[in-house]
Parts: structure tokens; C-alpha cells; sequence
């Protein structure tokens, strides 16, 4: 149940982060019958405390309202992102099925924006692997449950590729899951690490305002 006076919000745009387990391109219907997009964003400790500033306002209304109704002070569930070593991990989602329209009497679909790093649209054959440079447009949306609570989740709204990571375990990707270089260690291909980066920085990085 979403709460009355918090039920829309504006959105945010994140910075750019580095995307794990995304289903952006189709949502995922292995744990959600329907489907559901998502997709985790790891962010650095600078630019998750932004974010979170941005959100405990919200929150804090929320649960005060909340509590205002109940006559008693209402128990909260945690944020969609929180501070993992040095990390932050934002968590983002969107039902594609969302209620049944009143016009037509037929399920009510969304989808999600989905960008190139100049704001073109997507070639949706073109996976989003996790691994890839991405940043996100998300919703806060405040709810309540009697079990866990009063809560807020972020909508996942659009995607903007600015680097993507294709089909293999690019140094971002690798950074993501905590690994760091080893000098002398094989390199895939026979290229050494320091050639592949050298590589990658003659390359012009592409970027553009969401």
C-alpha cells in the first residue's frame, strides 16, 4: 500500500555507476510472476550519501505520517541502498504489469527508458551486461505493510548506457566483485593487462546529459 501523500514523487538520476544483475533489456520472471526490470547500480561512498540525503527526507515524512495514523510510532523497513564496505549498492525495479486500467479493463503495462551515452534509443537486441558504465532515473515510492512496515523503493525508470560491457569480464565488471589486478597472472588473448587498458584509453569515451 503505497502511502497517500508520497504516492509520486519526482525522480532522481543517478551518477554513473556500475550496473549488477540488470534486466533492463526484457524483465526477469524467474522470481516475480509478470516479469520485473532491475537493476543494481554500485556507486561510490561520495555519491551514494548524495542520494541517501536525498531519500531519508522522504522517508522520515513518510514514517511520521505513517505513525500519525496508527497513533503509535511506525516500524520502518531500510532503504534501497545501503553502504557495503566502500560501496554503495542502489537497488532499482519495475513491474511491467502494474493493476488493470479503468478505461479498457485490460492489464496496465510499463516499460523503462533505455539510452545510449547520446541519449539515442537503445538497440534492445544489444544486451546490458553487468559490468557495463550506467546511470539510472529512478522514482521513490513510499509504502506500508503491516509486516515489514513503512518502506520506500525506487522505480526504475529509464537507463543510459555510457559504457557497455559485452559478453565478457571487462575491468569494470571485475572491479565490481572485488578484483583488483594481479601482476604476472594470465591474460585472456595474450594480452597483457597494461596493453589492453592502454588500449581502452585511446579510445574516445562517448558521453551525453541524460
Amino acid at each position: 500500500m503505497a502511502i497517500k501523500s508520497r504516492s509520486k514523487l519526482d525522480s532522481i538520476t543517478t551518477p554513473v555507476g556500475i550496473a549488477k544483475y540488470p534486466w533492463v533489456n526484457t524483465p526477469s520472471t524467474k522470481f516475480v510472476e509478470g516479469g520485473e526490470y532491475s537493476c543494481s547500480l554500485v556507486l561510490t561512498k561520495e555519491e551514494g550519501d548524495v542520494i541517501v540525503k536525498q531519500l531519508k527526507p522522504i522517508f522520515e515524512e513518510a514514517i511520521l505520517e505513517k505513525s500519525e495514523e496508527l497513533g503509535k510510532k511506525a516500524k520502518s523497513y531500510e532503504l534501497p541502498i545501503q553502504l557495503e564496505g566502500d560501496s554503495y549498492i542502489l537497488k532499482a525495479k519495475l513491474k511491467p504489469v502494474n493493476g488493470i486500467s479503468k478505461k479498457t479493463g485490460s492489464p496496465y503495462t510499463r516499460s523503462i527508458g533505455l539510452f545510449d551515452s547520446k541519449g539515442n534509443p537503445w538497440d534492445k537486441e544489444t544486451i546490458v551486461r553487468g559490468g557495463s558504465k550506467v546511470r539510472l532515473n529512478v522514482r521513490p515510492k513510499t509504502w506500508f505493510t503491516s509486516l515489514l512496515g513503512v518502506g520506500l523503493s525506487l522505480e526504475l525508470l529509464a537507463v543510459q548506457v555510457i559504457e557497455l560491457a559485452e559478453g565478457e569480464f571487462t575491468e569494470q565488471a571485475a572491479d565490481s566483485f572485488g578484483f583488483t589486478a594481479v601482476e604476472g597472472g594470465y591474460v585472456n588473448g595474450g594480452e597483457t593487462l597494461d596493453q589492453a587498458l592502454d588500449a581502452e584509453e585511446e579510445e574516445d569515451t562517448l558521453t551525453a546529459d541524460f
